[in-house]
């Protein structure tokens, strides 16, 4: 994957700025993703997924499963975080420089970075991916899902303001 190369030797090149900047996006991702479920009696619905991360399944008893939505972003197992993390650095690469460059990000150049974070997001899940949105193109997602996309942009844009 050229951006996703491209962004971590560009992010190990500006580390310690970056990596405070996708560890706020990262959680960021995850727990605006839970709150965009929650349910009329303030619980979260369940989403319980399978989990690789060795180190987790010892400390809880073997299970190989987690409840990923009533999981905060700091307990989830590696390879969920992983996936947020993926998505940030890819976030912070598309805006970082624009950002500090001055430029102005247009609704249009939110919606191309958009379809390059999903995009991204594509090749690093295709077979593994366990979501259906996770095996169409950013064309054909639902409004619904296209938000999510946006959203990962946007608050990289509000994050990274806030921040340099």
């Amino acid at each position: 994957m050229w951006l996703e190369s491209f962004s971590d030797r560009y992010i190990e090149n500006n580390t310690e700025n970056m990596q405070l900047l996708i560890e706020r996006i990262w959680a960021k991702f995850h727990e605006e993703r839970r709150k965009s479920i929650i349910k009329l009696d303030w619980t979260y619905e369940s989403r319980v997924e399978k989990t690789t991360d060795l180190e987790r399944i010892h400390c809880h008893n073997w299970e190989k499963k987690v409840d990923i939505i009533n999981t905060k972003f700091e307990d989830l197992p590696n390879d969920w975080k992983k996936e947020n993390i993926e998505a940030a650095k890819v976030a912070v690469y598309l805006v970082y420089q624009k950002i500090t460059n001055w430029e102005e990000i247009t609704p249009e150049m939110i919606e191309e970075m958009s379809e390059i974070v999903h995009n991204e997001r594509l090749k690093r899940n295709w077979i593994t991916g366990s979501f259906e949105n996770q095996r169409v193109e950013f064309k054909d997602l639902t409004e619904e899902e296209k938000v999510k996309d946006r959203n990962q942009i946007i608050r990289a844009i509000e994050i990274i303001k806030e921040n340099i």
